[in-house]
């Protein structure tokens, strides 16, 4: 009785260190699912009196990238500094966070670690109302870091 209690001890002990693989497996799987593709999220602000329709909207652009956080912030960082039509409000390495402007328009860039190999980039931002939001800076931001990540990235469907 003795050994057939110490064997089930040992297969439920090889059972338990399966399962957090199983558990990380199954978010490996899911994360190779979204990897690359930018998801989008407009938000029309109300009107103001004497306005027919909203003259701005916000928005939200994220993706999922398999790149380490600090690379991906490193990329984003060189390209924002680089690009002539924004001015830099400020940039956080700690949060790894980016505040930008653009003439009255603003945005904030957060590159997010999900693991060691795999990050988020996510800007938020302004845009006119009526355009396209497929098409808006904000989407075609995360595609440019995508491209000079050297990652194929696409608009995913909402």
């Amino acid at each position: 009785m003795l050994q057939h209690s110490g064997a089930l001890g040992a297969s439920l002990l090889a059972l338990a260190g399966l399962l957090p693989l199983s558990a990380e497996a199954q978010w490996v799987f899911v994360a190779r699912h979204v990897m690359g593709r930018v998801q989008q999220v407009t938000q029309q602000q109300d009107a103001q009196d004497g306005q027919a329709a909203p003259q701005r909207v916000t928005q939200v652009a994220t993706v999922v990238l398999d790149a380490p956080a600090k690379r991906v912030y490193q990329v984003a960082t060189n390209a924002t500094n680089s690009n002539q039509k924004v001015t830099v409000v400020s940039n956080d390495p700690a949060l790894m966070t980016i505040q930008l402007k653009e003439g009255a328009e603003s945005a904030t860039l957060n590159v997010t670690a999900l693991n060691k190999n795999v990050s988020q980039l996510m800007i938020v931002g302004s845009a006119p109302a009526g355009e396209n939001p497929q098409t808006t800076r904000i989407v075609n931001a995360v595609l440019r870091l995508c491209g000079d990540l050297g990652k194929t990235c696409q608009v995913g469907s909402n």
